[in-house]
């Protein structure tokens, strides 16, 4: 039977009981010197609350933190976490690990990769000297965080364990992304995405659904689809725009008041599944569409092209067959997006 360890953290010392000497202690750093371990909530894709996965914080707050959609980080100054405290709380990971193996680490907070391709080595020969069972390492990033960043860099950070990385592209449509204030055009979209399909690094992205608001048409959709179709992203998820109220930043999307002054109209409910539809009707990269984000109230997911079809249908049945007021109150009764 493997040996496990309860862990006992109190003034910079680590005890390891039971199956290890008590009076042999790991000395710490003291860890009153460092900022606290997470400063904003833990932020990343569902799918990375695993057993064998651990958070890092490399980074605070968002380098743009102006989309109009958004609450995440916003009271959060954009920061790098210095290597000596990113080092310290490895070794709290490396605790956890005498538990249960650490395969994944995933970066925080919001957009991690937005660090220099010599950082990001850098944390990777850190994690991978703590951590010996590591196997890859996820980050959130934006696309302009490739700006800086080569093709053969980006092969170099995936020959060091980087896979899997989430981008919030949300839309390829230029009308969008600048109403929306991203920060980035369509062409710096298609460069950026070149680069990750060149390099094989694998990522996962986002289409948020409404975001032109009612009456605004399929672009959006048409237009993602295509830059999808293009760069071929491993995963791609949808969420539905919910200008909700953050209980941790304590406020809504800066949207949610030209909502207010009648400037922005919200798409309906199954305004948006149409939307979706569309989406998937010119979506052909080879692709995992998941959409059981908390602002969906139907999920899906489908491989394509494979199961385009049936997707479509099931699609189709929820326009024909939802519920418009129902999947309102669900909507608004979402707190974290």
């Amino acid at each position: 039977m493997a040996e496990r360890y309860a862990v006992a953290v109190h003034e910079g010392k680590v005890d390891a009981v039971p199956g290890k000497d008590k009076n042999k202690r790991a000395a710490l750093p003291n860890a009153s010197k460092y900022n606290p371990r997470f400063v904003s909530p833990i932020n990343s894709p569902s799918w990375e609350w695993r057993d064998n996965t651990q958070f890092l914080q490399v980074t605070t707050g968002c380098s743009h933190n102006g989309c109009r959609y958004c609450t995440f980080f916003k009271n959060v100054q954009y920061g790098k976490v210095p290597l000596d405290e990113v080092e310290f709380y490895l070794r709290y990971i490396a605790l956890c690990d005498k538990v249960i193996p650490v395969k994944r680490v995933f970066l925080q907070a919001s957009n991690a990769f937005h660090l220099s391709y010599d950082e990001l080595m850098e944390i990777a020969e850190l994690v991978h000297k703590r951590l010996p069972n590591l196997e890859t390492i996820g980050s959130y990033g934006r696309m302009s965080d490739l700006r800086d960043k080569s093709v053969e860099q980006l092969r170099s950070l995936h020959d060091a364990g980087y896979s899997q990385l989430f981008f919030g592209v949300e839309s390829a449509d230029d009308n969008l992304l600048s109403l929306m204030n991203k920060g980035y055009d369509s062409a710096e979209l298609y460069e950026a995405g070149a680069k990750l399909k060149e390099s094989g690094i694998p990522w996962a992205c986002t289409i948020m659904f409404g975001l032109g608001g009612h009456g605004y048409g399929f672009d959006h959709a048409v237009k993602t689809a295509e830059f999808f179709n293009a760069v071929q992203p491993n995963i791609v998820g949808g969420v539905s725009m919910t200008l909700a109220y953050d209980p941790y930043m304590k406020m809504v999307p800066p949207l949610f008041h030209a909502v207010e002054r009648g400037e922005f109209v919200e798409a309906g409910e199954i305004e948006r599944f149409e939307e979706m539809r569309e989406f998937i009707r010119h979506l052909d990269a080879e692709t995992l569409f998941l959409s059981r984000h908390s602002t969906m109230p139907v999920g899906f997911a489908a491989l394509i092209p494979e199961k385009k079809e049936e997707l479509i249908a099931a699609i189709t049945k929820v326009i024909d067959e939802g519920d418009e007021e129902g999947m309102r109150k669900f909507r608004e009764s979402v707190t974290e997006v």
